[in-house]
């Protein structure tokens, strides 16, 4: 198992913030290093491009937008925000 210093190295070579599910172990619990640096790799391969990151920042953004709207009573379907959301582009 690699130390969490390695995988923070790992981690800082790159300035976009990684969709990277959070993680569910507890702090008295080990979490699996070389797992998180596995996934982390495999996020940085398929975003390797500015447009693919700003994407997944989008889409991540609708969904948390969405899911709070309908936690404030005023539920939204992630298609009507990105129908708004092309709508303010123009």
């Amino acid at each position: 198992m690699k130390s969490v210093s390695s995988v923070t190295n790992v981690m800082s070579e790159t300035r976009s913030h990684a969709k990277i599910n959070a993680v569910t172990a507890k702090s008295s619990e080990p979490i699996d290093v070389d797992a998180l640096a596995t996934k982390f790799r495999q996020w940085r391969a398929q975003h390797k491009t500015p447009g693919t990151v700003i994407a997944a920042h989008r889409e991540a953004l609708l969904e948390r937008v969405a899911q709070s709207m309908t936690f404030e009573g005023e539920p939204i379907t992630e298609a009507r925000l990105k129908f708004l959301l092309n709508q303010s582009d123009t």
